[in-house]
């Protein structure tokens, strides 16, 4: 159900009388004028307040308009109504996800009656919305359901292959992703690209000859192509052919850049207006004891020990591992009543200057409840939220933030060979990731300075070289006990889907840096864009 494309309701109960409004709505959308077509299908949702299908795409075309708040508002509002159809649900489900909206997508998937459902494709639709949102028993169930129905399909083994992943579970995972290849008509590039994350001596030439051979059939810079060569640039990495791993991931990095543009001074204007925020009161409404748990923001570059911090901290008894979500930054697109797709942009930034934002503290406290459960404390952990921590300090004034610092170098490769979804357009060039962590560590720096002892740097390294030091330290500033266990962030239990989806569980490594010392001959613009960053021994031989 897209804005552009209103559903076919026929056998969805709509009233004979009500279909040419159907259809004016539609033609009013294809038009453009969303707000109008929003009225029309509202006023088929006041004539007939059962047929859900009229107040979802209503939400959808607001959406699209701009009008984020009013939009979040009917979203919430047709939660409210059970769906008469597991289609239906499942268009509403991706409406909730643009808001954010957890605790009601758990809701609804509870009443679609998954057992029920003899579709395998729109289960399979199903459990890719609600991995991202961290519903992982209810993956489980969807996925179960789908295999009952169709045993043999492999879009099935690859879901649950990267299920497994996520729960540490790699043999499994191994198992479930190569089914999946052998048996599908078509490439799975995001299936082979996952098996890379852990290579496997036994099958290291038999996996680069598959991704190989994928390439030769899949488009030329198409997003399958750069799946496959980042996968191909692990393998060759883990085979010691850096001179044919270099080609393979300066190549995938070429068709990134080409497929999502980065605009460099878009970026520095955000920076800029990020510094430029007067200093704000937290909220006028005063934090009470409401039975929030405390509240920890892991921050930093993508890359840098976040998750295996996450994982230290998620090993106390008392700590609810909240994994990385847009949660924090939908509060803020309600405030600011602003639809964006990236995460902050200068506009996002401009419209909450001087806001009021206990609304986005107050929102984000009822998330962190509902995920949390019995336990005091409510772990966040999207990096990209150093961007946010003016407003999350304002939004949620007893909040503490940890921020994770590693090596430049270390950081910036590693990036740099990360194949990341949309969050990290600035990685996949060398002079480009060099501008963004410069401004990154100066917004720091600017942080630091504006909320003095509100943030805690933690070093990766010195970390991995004493990390019962460390974790005490770690625990004394979020309030906790140091509790030895939790330094065993490869124990079964949770998921993890971030970029270090195949090393989390490994263990604090103290041998995880200087990988680019092998292709420091090919990294002069990132050398040279960090600068002092860079290092002593950094220079190019």
């Amino acid at each position: 159900m897209t804005a552009a494309a209103p559903i076919d309701v026929n056998g969805y109960g709509l009233r004979p009388e009500h279909a040419p409004g159907w259809q004016a709505a539609a033609a009013l959308a294809r038009r453009g004028d969303m707000v109008a077509a929003a009225e029309a299908m509202l006023a088929i949702a006041a004539a007939q307040p059962e047929f859900l299908p009229a107040r979802v795409q209503a939400a959808w075309f607001l959406l699209t308009a701009g009008r984020y708040r009013r939009a979040a508002a009917l979203a919430r509002e047709s939660a409210r109504q059970r769906p008469r159809s597991f289609e239906v649900g499942l268009h509403l489900v991706r409406l909730l996800r643009r808001f954010e909206a957890h605790a009601l997508i758990q809701s609804l998937v509870g009443q679609l009656e998954v057992s029920a459902c003899d579709d395998a494709s729109l289960l399979l639709q199903l459990a890719a919305e609600l991995g991202p949102v961290g519903l992982y028993d209810e993956v489980e169930a969807v996925l179960a359901r789908a295999a009952a129905i169709a045993p043999a399909a492999p879009q099935i083994d690859a879901l649950r292959g990267t299920l497994d992943m996520t729960a540490g579970r790699h043999e499994a995972a191994q198992t479930a992703l190569r089914g999946a290849i052998a048996r599908s008509r078509t490439e799975l590039p995001h299936a082979r690209w996952l098996l890379t994350l852990q290579p496997r001596p036994e099958t290291l030439d038999a996996d680069i000859d598959g991704i190989r051979a994928a390439l030769g059939r899949v488009r030329p810079g198409s997003e399958d192509e750069a799946y496959l060569q980042h996968g191909l640039h692990n393998l060759l990495h883990a085979a010691k052919d850096i001179e044919g791993a270099w080609r393979a991931l300066e190549r995938g990095c070429a068709v990134k850049r080409a497929l999502e543009p980065y605009d460099r001074d878009r970026s520095a204007r955000l920076f800029e207006a990020l510094t430029a925020l007067p200093a704000a009161a937290g909220p006028t409404a005063p934090v009470g004891d409401d039975g929030t748990p405390r509240l920890i923001f892991i921050v930093g570059m993508y890359r840098s020990g976040t998750s295996v911090v996450e994982r230290v901290l998620g090993g106390h008894p008392q700590v609810a591992d909240g994994g990385e979500s847009y949660v924090f930054p939908a509060t803020l697109r309600e405030v600011a009543d602003c639809n964006r797709p990236a995460l902050l942009d200068v506009e996002l930034v401009e419209r909450l200057a001087g806001r009021d934002l206990g609304e986005a503290g107050r929102s984000f406290r009822a998330h962190a409840r509902w995920r949390a459960g019995d336990r005091g404390v409510f772990t966040e952990k999207l990096p990209s939220n150093f961007l946010n921590i003016g407003f999350i300090l304002q939004a949620l004034p007893d909040a503490r933030i940890v921020h994770m610092c590693r090596d430049p170098l270390d950081t910036c490769f590693s990036n740099l060979r990360t194949y990341f979804g949309h969050d990290a357009p600035y990685a996949c060039d060398q002079s480009d990731l060099a501008d963004y962590y410069r401004r990154y560590r100066a917004l720091m720096a600017h942080w630091h300075q504006r909320h003095p002892g509100r943030i805690l740097d933690v070093d990766y390294q010195a970390f991995a070289d004493a990390p019962a030091e460390q974790a005490a330290r770690l625990m004394a500033f979020c309030g906790l006990d140091f509790e030895p266990g939790m330094l065993d962030v490869g124990r079964e239990g949770g998921h993890t889907a971030t970029a270090s989806i195949g090393s989390v569980r490994q263990g604090i490594q103290r041998n995880r840096g200087g990988a680019w010392r092998a292709y420091r001959e090919h990294l002069g613009p990132l050398i040279e864009g960090l600068g002092a960053l860079a290092g002593p021994d950094s220079p190019v031989a």
